[in-house]
C-alpha cells in the first residue's frame, strides 16, 4: 500500500481540515478545535469528573487540565465539589457555555454538510460503518 493513500493519512487530514474550520468559525467564542470537544462532551453529561471527561474526549489528564482551565477563566465552566468525595470536582457548564453549544453544533453540522454535500445518504451510512468496524479494532490493538 502507497503510504501517500493510506487511511490514516485520509483522515488525519480531514481531521486537520475540520479543525481549521472549527478554529475560525469558534474564534467569535474564544474557543478553538481543542476546547470545543469539552464543552459539547459536557452538555451531554454534566457533572462529571475531569478523569471521566478525559477518557471521553480521548486525551490524557494533563491537556483536560490545561484546557478546562482556560475554559474556567473564560467563563465556560464551572468546578465544583464532589459532595461524596471533598478531594474530587466536578465540572459543570456556565450559562455562557450553554447558549455557546448550539453555535458550536451548528458550526460542527455545516462543516459535515459542506464536505459531505454530493455524498448519498445510504453511502454515508455506510462509509459511517466501516469507520465504526476500524475505530472498534484501532481501540482493540
Amino acid at each position: 500500500m502507497n503510504v501517500n493513500n493510506s487511511l490514516s493519512r485520509r483522515v488525519g487530514h480531514i481531521t486537520k481540515c475540520t479543525q481549521q474550520h472549527m478554529d475560525t468559525a469558534l474564534k467569535p467564542l474564544e474557543l478553538s478545535s481543542g476546547s470545543y470537544p469539552f464543552i459539547l462532551t459536557l452538555s451531554d453529561e454534566e457533572g462529571i469528573n475531569l478523569e471521566k471527561l478525559s477518557r471521553r474526549i480521548h486525551v490524557d489528564k494533563a491537556m483536560s487540565t490545561r484546557t478546562i482551565q482556560k475554559l474556567i477563566l473564560l467563563g465556560y465552566i464551572k468546578k465544583l465539589p464532589d459532595s461524596k468525595d471533598q478531594r474530587a470536582c466536578k465540572l459543570y457548564l456556565t450559562d455562557k457555555a450553554k447558549e455557546a453549544v448550539p453555535v458550536i453544533r451548528k458550526a460542527l453540522y455545516d462543516w459535515i454538510d459542506q464536505i459531505t454535500v454530493d455524498i448519498p445518504e445510504d453511502k454515508l451510512e455506510e462509509l459511517y460503518g466501516m469507520l465504526d468496524t476500524i475505530l472498534a479494532r484501532a481501540e482493540e490493538k
